[in-house]
Order: structure tokens, then sequence, then C-alpha cells
């Protein structure tokens, strides 16, 4: 009989270990699963986020370059003339530069916060703009009094020079974020 419950024990106790053993190995494989499972979904949501980033970047770039392209048209000799044959008043003149304003300070958030790299040349074309606006208007109040626009004297030579000015800044900008973009 001894045999016989010596041999159920080590039987049992086989059984036991066995169970104890591929609870174990299963234990270990798990863990080895979500390990790998948690390292595959950080890395998704890194080139995620990556990607998401890029994007955002891409059109950071873009957005600034359509601006740069609207500053560049509406302080460009072209709309000068044009808005001088025009006989544009004062107030319609401003009321167009305010419009552009907000176009520039959008442009100079981005060059501020994100690509600080155009941030001097920005604010050189916000300089720009505020003498070609000045300039402009001067040529634009001598005209409504019908007074003969002298090019040295009404400031049509320094609206000139800063449109000249802002179109080179700009073109300079634009190569510079087309360089940026890429990058991404």
């Amino acid at each position: 009989m001894e045999t016989s419950i010596l041999t159920q024990i080590i039987t049992a106790s086989s059984v036991l270990f066995g169970v104890a053993l591929t609870s174990f190995a299963l234990s270990r494989t798990q863990r080895r699963n979500q390990q790998f499972q948690y390292s595959l979904e950080t890395e998704r949501h890194a080139r995620e986020e990556i990607k998401s980033e890029r994007v955002l970047a891409l059109d950071r770039l873009a957005t600034a370059h359509r601006q740069l392209s609207v500053i560049g048209r509406e302080f460009s000799i072209t709309n000068l003339d044009i808005i001088w044959r025009a006989k544009m008043k004062d107030l319609e003149y401003d009321q167009r530069y305010l419009n552009v304003c907000q176009e520039v300070d959008e442009l100079r958030l981005i060059a501020d916060l994100y690509e600080t790299s155009i941030g001097k040349d920005v604010e050189h074309i916000y300089g720009q703009m505020n003498i070609f606006w000045g300039s402009f208007k001067n040529v634009l109040r001598l005209t409504a009094l019908g007074e003969n626009v002298a090019s040295n004297i009404s400031g049509l030579d320094k609206a000139h020079a800063a449109a000249r000015e802002i179109e080179n800044k700009s073109a300079l900008i634009k190569h510079q974020l087309t360089e940026l973009a890429k990058q991404y």
C-alpha cells in the first residue's frame, strides 16, 4: 500500500509541478507579448505624432508663403499704380492697409513661434510696409488735392523703394520656406 500511496503522491506532485511550470511559462510568454504590444503601440503613436507634426509644419509654411504673396502683391509697384490711377480715398486705402496688417500679424506669429529663422526678415518687411503706406498715403493726399506729385518730394520714390525691398525680402523668405518644407 505504501508503494501505491507513494506513486499517487509522486504522480500528483508531478502533475502539480507540470501545471506550475506551464503556468510560469504562459505567464512569461504573456508578459513578453504585452511588452511587445506596448512597444508596437508606442512606436505607432510616435509615428502618428511625427506625421501630425509634419502636416502642421507644412501647413504653417504654406500659410506663411501665401501671406507673403498677398503682402508682395499689395505692396507692389503695380498695385501702387492701380490704386493711384483709381484715385483711392484715404480711408479706403487705410482700410486696405489694416486688412493686410492682419495677414502680417499671422505671419509674424508663425515667424516668432515656429520659424524663427525668418523673423528678422519678416520684421523688415513690416517696417517697409509702414514706409510704403506713409509715403504712398502722401501721394494719394497730394493727388486728391490736385497738386503735382514729384517723386523726390511727395514720397513716391520712397514708396517705390519700399515696394522693391518688400518684393526682394518676400522672395528671399519664400525661398527659405521652400527649403524648410524640403526638410519635412
